[in-house]
């Protein structure tokens, strides 16, 4: 089911702002001025656009200021916002200037989308944000094309979780949930996002590595999902895998296939083994080379991530060269993606003291560039038919 535009009117702010309101089929959208605004049908803001700064807000709560500021090289300033009175002023701000086109507003199934905005004032969008923390353990990240997905977390954890740039997954033990667990999940998942689930058009299998549950378990999780979200506009699963554990069979694939798995996410991070020894990552990386074929030839499509910077300059060269040789050797096509990730040290981080041992310097942001640059110019895809390449900032995400 595609996104249906319901109703449309013209509007007037109170301080003489030209504007529009859009009723769609999974959402509210407001322009007023250069001023943009999109809710799902719950009230929830989503986009919060003014004064040339846009919010991104999360169901947890968690607000993220974006902003391009240039194209080439690209950069884009970033901000976690911590302050709540600077969340509230945000939030406040919004619903004043939807109150200066209230007078427009005459359509009965907008007023009605209108009127759950106003309620969701910012306390009670906090109440939220603590039942969204009462039935999910912190999503931790995400694909850049999912993030408005449905997450559901049939898998909790990550079944390694000893690679030494990774701390998403350090805070909880690895369990992998049964049927009855997961569906009341599910339900819990359903109820509390309401009509607001619209918005959510793909199903995300979280956390590290879903299908690293057996295949008969993945076939019940899926039945599940159809089962309890009653709309009709899924289109499709989607998860992060690694090439390290078990593999699924190409019969077991394309069984998860046609239950509707569209789309894999596997971190190659390098195809040097060297620098896969610095991430305490296994391999080796022709491993991956094989899962990927596994999955093209089951009609899965992947995506594919290389972590930018890993090994610092002392290993820039062969970071570069190999990644380049293990990626060209995929059977990679226009529905993949590959995914640059620059390396983002944290302070808990293994690979700050691993870096340290190996006496690696860090790359700074126009070498980074560079390595991006040096990457792509050596992929070997029919320009036709070549794999999309798009950068991957960790620090973006919210959900």
């Amino acid at each position: 089911m595609t996104v249906e535009l319901l109703k449309s009117i013209d509007v007037m702010s109170a301080d003489g702002l030209a504007g529009r309101v859009w009723l769609y089929s999974d959402s509210l959208r407001i322009h007023v001025g250069k001023e943009v605004y999109v809710y799902d049908l719950e009230g929830r803001p989503i986009f919060i656009y003014f004064n040339d700064r846009l919010f991104v807000r999360g169901l947890s709560g968690e607000f993220v200021e974006k902003k391009w500021l240039s194209v080439r090289p690209p950069r884009r300033f970033l901000r976690r916002l911590r302050s709540e009175d600077e969340k509230r002023r945000i939030i406040e701000y919004a619903h004043w200037r939807l109150g200066t086109i209230l007078n427009n507003i005459e359509d009965y199934d907008i007023q009605e989308v209108v009127e759950k905005i106003f309620r969701m004032n910012y306390w009670r969008l906090e109440v939220d944000a603590d039942k969204f923390r009462r039935i999910y353990l912190p999503i931790s990240i995400l694909p850049p094309d999912q993030y408005l997905s449905l997450v559901l977390q049939p898998v909790i954890g990550c079944p390694y979780n000893k690679c030494s740039f990774c701390t998403f997954y350090r805070d909880r033990k690895f369990r992998i949930r049964n049927v009855d667990e997961f569906r009341e999940h599910v339900m819990m998942v359903r109820d509390f996002l309401g009509a607001g689930i619209k918005m959510r058009r793909k199903i995300f299998l979280a956390d590290a590595n879903a299908l690293i549950a057996n295949t008969d378990l993945l076939v019940s999780y899926m039945d599940i999902v159809r089962d309890v979200i009653d709309h009709d506009n899924i289109k499709g699963f989607y998860a992060f895998t690694d090439y390290f554990h078990r593999k699924k069979s190409l019969d077991e694939l394309r069984e998860l296939r046609d239950r509707g798995l569209k789309r894999v996410y596997i971190g190659l991070e390098s195809g040097s083994e060297k620098v896969l020894e610095i991430l305490n990552k296994p391999g080796p990386p022709d491993m991956a080379v094989e899962y990927v074929n596994l999955f093209k030839d089951a009609g899965i499509n992947v995506g594919v991530i290389i972590l930018i910077g890993a090994g610092g300059r002392e290993y820039y060269k062969e970071h570069v060269n190999e990644t380049i040789k293990i990626i060209n050797m995929m059977p990679l096509d226009k529905r993949d993606i590959i995914y640059m990730s620059r390396l983002k040290v944290r302070e808990e981080s293994p690979y700050r003291y691993l870096s340290l041992k190996y006496g690696l310097t860090s790359l700074s942001m126009g070498e980074m560039d560079r390595q991006i640059s040096d990457i792509v110019s050596g992929l070997s895809f029919d320009k036709k038919n070549a794999p999309i390449v798009a950068e991957y900032d960790i620090d973006e995400f919210v959900y």
